[in-house]
């Protein structure tokens, strides 16, 4: 982040102190949110942004004086809220070790199936080509996406060695993510949702036990 990033982020801080800026600063992120996840990242624009959150692109250079610079934003208010997501997923599911595991697959798996995230992930990872922020960020989701199944597999299978879990972890996060461009909103193997779910649940603990 260079100097002038700092300084606009900081500047950003102290304005966001107070409710109505926290407010405005919400209401601009979820606009930027909507724009790039309906026309990408070139349509994300600060006149477009401003349209959508029905205010002036002076209001908008107020809080943000650079595309970057509210991008960059979008994507870390999106991963906040991915990882609240997974928080509440983990304390609401059953004690049964199976059972969490089986609970948080089937919730990644059908969150594939929003029309947000269908075309939100496809976006991203185009971008994370040629964007370094966009790729660290989108290792930080998937980071954190699979310390979760880690710690799920550690649940059904303590016995299995840390690289192994590591693996198996990272080759859950693939097949998942792995479904989208097939089971995602709108695509053509949507109907499938359902049984993908069960099948891709049963057979990952499968795997796991027989390591």
């Amino acid at each position: 982040m260079t100097s002038d990033e700092k300084n606009d982020a900081l500047s950003r801080a102290k304005k966001s102190r107070f409710v109505k800026g926290q407010e405005r600063i919400k209401s601009i992120l979820d606009a930027a949110r909507e724009v790039f996840v309906e026309s990408g990242y070139n349509k994300l624009t600060m006149r477009q942004v401003a349209l959508v959150a029905g205010i002036t692109v002076g209001n908008l250079n107020y809080y943000y004086q650079t595309k970057e610079a509210l991008f960059r934003d979008m994507l870390d208010s999106i991963l906040k809220s991915y990882l609240k997501e997974f928080d509440k997923i983990i304390e609401g599911a059953c004690a049964v070790p199976e059972e969490r595991f089986t609970s948080v697959i089937e919730y990644l798996i059908q969150d594939l199936n929003t029309p947000e995230t269908t075309k939100f992930f496809p976006e991203l990872w185009a971008l994370s080509n040629h964007n370094h922020y966009a790729a660290q960020l989108m290792n930080q989701m998937y980071t954190a996406e699979r310390q979760v199944i880690f710690d799920l597999i550690d649940e059904v299978s303590p016995e299995l060695k840390e690289e192994s879990k590591r693996e198996l972890a990272l080759y859950i996060s693939c097949s998942i993510e792995g479904m989208t461009m097939f089971v995602g909103a709108g695509k053509s193997h949507e109907h499938s949702l359902t049984k993908m779910k069960k099948m891709a649940a049963e057979t990952f603990l499968r795997m796991i036990k027989s390591k």
